[in-house]
């Protein structure tokens, strides 16, 4: 959100882009930002088509139709979750970062190199992480938050991407103590996102540490990427709080929400994250206590969406859609995530962490988180690195087919668990004869479906327009 004083009654307006202009006048930091974009789009093009491969694998009699290799849906997990639930949101995340550090010292960023250094990273990381599924390497470890393939060359692209998180993180850090710039929501959620990226690698760091250099297993991946995995939810939070604002001022042509109460609200979520690293101490470490305090402690996640996601759609209600295309796609983008993010929530009351009702929540969650970025891309980022659109029609459409289909997935994985449906495997639960098991299966199947759709559609309509000249 950019807001500007006029004069000296300090009166502040609403301008969705053009306050960041300035920011992006040296090439060298519009080529970063188009850098990272590519990235984003790259990383959830890779996981959207292992997710058509599961949701395909998920419809009953698939498996006769389509003869699956060994360990083919393990690894296709492993690959799908780590591209979307963590390469996507770091770059996402990253993003924020580099747009806060480039505004809050109004276009004169200290420690420059770590932005060019933190893109090598993460392009190192992405070729890392594919490499061990694609020549058929390791064994795949379906542990929570950051699934892994046991293999050096894996583990190794982990570690650039956490430099590229950690190298985005310290340059708005250190621009934000030195700003000379205003401190905005925008502004706010590239720090709020640096203090969840560090804290959650410092969480990492305390687990490695405390596994004694064991040798790597599934069971050593759990105990691993737990706690910090735990901290790494508030990132996707606070970056979707980000594109939220943007989206509603978009919408509605003025701020959705009061930028001091977004600004507390990312402060607080910060916080939390802050303190999660605390919780690492109060049981004996991966201990059945300590794993229940941080199930516990994904309550702390609600506060932060739910004010500010009530009040964006308490404007909405109430305030009329500012006039044009854009505008329109950015108001069915917002309301699109609020539904699915609020579904997903209220799914995960009923979670059961042996069925797919964990599955259903977290799909619903993210489902949210990915609407809001998808539609803060076509609505800020592409304009900013002067490419906007032209034509709104396409783009509206495929923010609806990915919330619709994220909406249908995770009811009919939330249906599905009902009957005991197993996670993270590929077969179906036995009772398919049972109607409402067979419905859930099929809407697992053809939501997964639709949501791909989507998301091809956006990567598609992004990725040409970042390919293409400046408009």
């Amino acid at each position: 959100m950019a807001i500007q004083t006029i004069g000296s009654s300090e009166q502040q307006r609403w301008d969705a882009v053009e306050g960041f202009r300035p920011c992006f006048a040296d090439p060298a930091h519009m080529r970063e930002l188009r850098s990272w974009s590519l990235i984003a789009i790259g990383a959830l093009a890779v996981a959207g088509v292992f997710a058509l491969l599961l949701a395909i694998s998920r419809i009953p009699g698939a498996d006769s139709l389509f003869p699956w290799p060994v360990a083919f849906y393990e690894k296709s997990l492993v690959i799908h979750v780590v591209f979307s639930f963590v390469v996507w949101f770091l770059a996402g995340g990253i993003l924020f970062m580099q747009i806060a550090a480039l505004r809050l010292s109004s276009a004169h960023p200290l420690l420059p190199t770590l932005g060019r250094t933190g893109v090598g990273a993460m392009i190192a990381a992405f070729a890392l992480l594919a490499i061990p599924a694609l020549l058929d390497r390791g064994q795949p470890s379906l542990n929570n938050y950051v699934p892994a393939i046991i293999d050096p060359v894996y583990y190794v692209g982990l570690l650039f991407a956490a430099f590229a998180a950690a190298a985005g993180a310290v340059r708005a850090l250190a621009n934000g103590i030195a700003r000379s710039g205003p401190l905005e929501p925008v502004g706010a959620t590239g720090l709020a996102a640096a203090v969840i990226a560090l804290a959650a690698l410092i969480a990492f760091a305390i687990s490695w540490n405390r596994l004694g250099h064991l040798p790597a297993s599934p069971a050593v991946n759990e105990d691993l990427f737990w706690a910090g995995g735990h901290i790494l939810q508030f990132l996707n939070v606070v970056i979707m709080i980000g594109a939220w604002t943007i989206l509603g001022g978009r919408a509605l042509g003025h701020p959705i929400v009061q930028p001091r109460i977004v600004i507390a609200a990312l402060g607080l979520a910060a916080l939390l994250a802050v303190v999660g690293l605390s919780l690492q101490f109060v049981h004996p470490p991966f201990s059945v206590d300590e794993r229940n305090l941080f199930t516990l402690y994904q309550f702390a996640l609600a506060p932060a969406p739910i004010v500010v996601g009530l009040l964006a759609a308490f404007a909405l209600l109430k305030t009329p859609c500012a006039d044009g295309a854009p505008a329109r796609a950015a108001r069915g983008g917002l309301i699109v995530s609020l539904i699915v993010f609020f579904s997903g929530g209220i799914l995960g009351i009923f979670v059961d962490g042996t069925d797919t009702r964990t599955p259903a929540h977290y799909h619903g969650v993210i489902g949210g988180v990915n609407v809001a970025l998808m539609g803060m891309f076509y609505v800020f980022v592409l304009p900013l690195l002067e490419r906007g659109l032209v034509r709104w029609r396409w783009p509206a459409v495929s923010l609806w087919l990915y919330g619709a289909g994220q909406f249908l997935h995770s009811m009919g994985l939330f249906i599905a668990g009902g009957y005991g449906a197993p996670r993270k495997v590929a077969d179906t639960a036995p009772g398919l004869d049972v109607l409402g098991n067979w419905i859930g299966h099929v809407g697992i199947g053809i939501g997964g479906v639709i949501a791909v759709l989507g998301g091809i559609m956006f990567i598609w309509i992004t990725a040409r327009q970042l390919l293409a000249r400046k408009t």
